[in-house]
């Protein structure tokens, strides 16, 4: 049951009435433009943190337009995945990830019926008996369906015609058409099947053989010729693997490329340990949290498609952002063979995302003027093609992470972006930017790198100061520092510029546009350290020392429980059901009792 809620509340009372329910949420814009769709198992619990905690790139953008919600109460998770990737289909929302109405892929299907049937589709149908795919575009899959209806016959007819059809006279067909066909007759015919899609293709190719041969010496030419076109068609079914795997097991491996603004997702899809495809996505970036870009791209894709025995995906992803039917079966690369497959995948990846970037290698004008304006207004006395832009961020004064973002000649230069972990023992913001700045410039004049033409500074006054005094300090006073301040609404306000002169800046400009851009994009930076610096606070190496715990257990209690903690005040029952073997647990539970919960 679905129930769509709207109200006459502002924004703050609608989200601090949101109930404990699953069910999807829409944000809308001034102009009343749906401009965001997301899924929750707890609504209140979700929207909350993006009104409470720190922001990614996304979600300040979001905060800036958003000026009402809406949300649809749903009876549980199945049902909000659906309908998410419904409302996106419906809205387009801007700030989703939105995959063309075409990735879906041909599969050969067996009917779930009395006398079943082979078909061939275009969308993964789980209500049939047996799926095998997806299969390649343009690999011939329906050719191989005739191959199969001959090699393998079911009903190829309607059924109940009361005689033989003409299938039935030539070996194709069942009999369901005239006679009672026992469900021993389907079940031998669909044992090897199954072996074929898994790749044993001998019976098949022995069968077409002896079938071509037969009808050559009997003069039959053109059947013979049909047998030896059918035999052609299996190459799909004997597609040489890039990596030779001794298993059967259906995996699809996901891996992940960006740079600049661009971000290039790869998901191949291996069917009876063969590589049949794969599906590219490119996309911008714009500091978006991977974890919702991925969830939201699988979730699009398995709506089409079935699911695989197995989902490999990036280590650095964090399990419990999974819904539940991909957290089953999802895996990190952790055994010889995923991590081969996953290097496959990862190839693949920055491949994609080189051509990406190279077609949008085109001239803009607009980066060149904003750039000549902002030499002007800030009073700089060369072209700035080089600038960089700093900030801090801290979680508690428990992990501080600095950030420096790169743009040359306008555009976001992603790999020279850097993170910087901050010693605690520097006691506030300004002494720990004049930390990073010291390593990153001490850096440079060691190793003779690059310096900017421009550096930017988020902070006022005094932050600008401390950057000159300590560039100053290293014979690089001639590097200029400028700053960018916030208004109370931590929206872009002021430019201080190299002669200290502070300027108002016109919201309504490309350049203002440009320097906020810069802005959001250095502060969600420092913020996405600072997120993988707690999911790396309680990392897996602890549980490895434990005895009887190897990888892909620590995997599965971190799939179940997302921290030490959460562990930690599970029961022995619980975390048995995980580990299943008693002696491990008790050793498990040994060192939990150590965890001060």
């Amino acid at each position: 049951m679905t129930t769509k809620i709207t109200t006459n509340m502002s924004l703050q009372e609608k989200v601090k009435n949101l109930p404990h329910r699953p069910g999807c949420y829409i944000y809308k814009n001034a102009q009343g433009q749906v401009i965001y769709v997301g899924k929750a198992k707890d609504l209140r619990k979700r929207v909350t943190t993006y009104f409470t905690k720190t922001h990614d790139f996304k979600t300040t953008r979001l905060l800036k337009e958003i000026t009402d919600l809406e949300y649809f109460v749903v009876t549980n998770e199945k049902e909000a995945l659906l309908l998410e990737d419904n409302l996106i289909k419906k809205y387009r929302p801007k700030f989703n990830v939105l995959l063309n109405d075409d990735r879906a892929y041909p599969y050969i299907i067996v009917t779930n019926e009395k006398n079943p049937e082979y078909k061939y589709v275009r969308r993964y149908d789980k209500k049939a008996l047996k799926s095998y795919g997806p299969l390649p575009i343009g690999s011939g899959a329906r050719q191989l369906l005739i191959t199969l209806q001959r090699v393998f016959p079911l009903r190829r007819c309607k059924g109940n015609l009361g005689k033989p059809c003409l299938y039935y006279h030539l070996g194709q067909c069942s009999g369901a058409c005239f006679k009672e066909v026992p469900w021993n007759y389907y079940e031998e015919k669909l044992k090897p099947l199954s072996q074929f899609f898994k790749g044993n293709t001998r019976e098949v190719h022995e069968l077409l053989t002896n079938k071509m041969e037969q009808a050559a010496n009997n003069l039959q030419f053109e059947e013979a010729q049909r047998m030896k076109d059918l035999l052609r068609s299996l190459q799909l079914a004997e597609k040489t693997n890039h990596v030779e795997l001794h298993d059967k097991v259906n995996r699809d491996i996901l891996a992940f490329s960006l740079a600049s603004d661009l971000l290039a997702i790869t998901l191949l899809f291996y069917r009876g340990g063969k590589l049949l495809m794969k599906d590219e996505f490119l996309m911008a970036y714009n500091e978006q949290e991977i974890e919702d870009l991925v969830g939201s791209y699988l979730a699009q894709i398995y709506k089409r498609n079935m699911l695989p025995d197995q989902l490999i995906l990036p280590e650095d992803l964090a399990f419990e952002f999974l819904d539940s039917s991909f957290k089953r079966i999802a895996t990190a690369p952790i055994t010889r063979v995923e991590q081969r497959l996953y290097q496959l995948a990862q190839s693949n990846a920055n491949e994609s995302l080189r051509q990406g970037l190279l077609n949008a290698q085109t001239v803009h004008h607009q980066e060149q003027k904003v750039l000549e304006e902002l030499q002007t207004i800030a009073n700089l006395s060369r072209y700035p093609h080089h600038l960089e832009m700093y900030d801090i961020a801290n979680f508690g004064n428990k992990i501080v992470v600095g950030s420096q973002v790169v743009y040359k000649e306008g555009k976001p230069d992603r790999n020279a972006f850097r993170k910087y972990n901050i010693d605690l023992a520097i006691p506030d913001d300004i002494h720990r930017l004049e930390s990073m700045l010291y390593r990153r410039f001490q850096s440079a004049l060691v190793k003779q790198g690059p310096l900017p033409d421009l550096v930017i500074i988020d902070g006022g006054m005094t932050h600008v100061h401390f950057a000159r005094r300590l560039l100053a300090s290293l014979d690089l006073e001639k590097v200029p520092v400028i700053g960018l301040v916030k208004d109370q609404h931590h929206n872009t306000n002021q430019l201080i510029t190299t002669n200290d002169t502070v300027i108002t800046l016109d919201r309504h400009t490309p350049l203002y546009n440009f320097l906020s851009a810069i802005q959001i994009r250095v502060d969600a930076f420092a913020k996405l350290g600072l997120h993988q610096k707690q999911k790396q606070k309680f990392a897996t190496s602890p549980l490895l020392n434990i005895n009887g715990l190897g990888p892909k257990k620590v995997q599965e209690l971190y799939k179940r429980f997302p921290t030490i903690y959460e562990m930690a005040k599970a029961t022995p029952e619980e975390l048995n059901g995980i580990v299943k073997n008693r002696a491990t647990t008790e050793h498990l539970l040994a060192f939990l009792a150590t965890i001060n919960v």
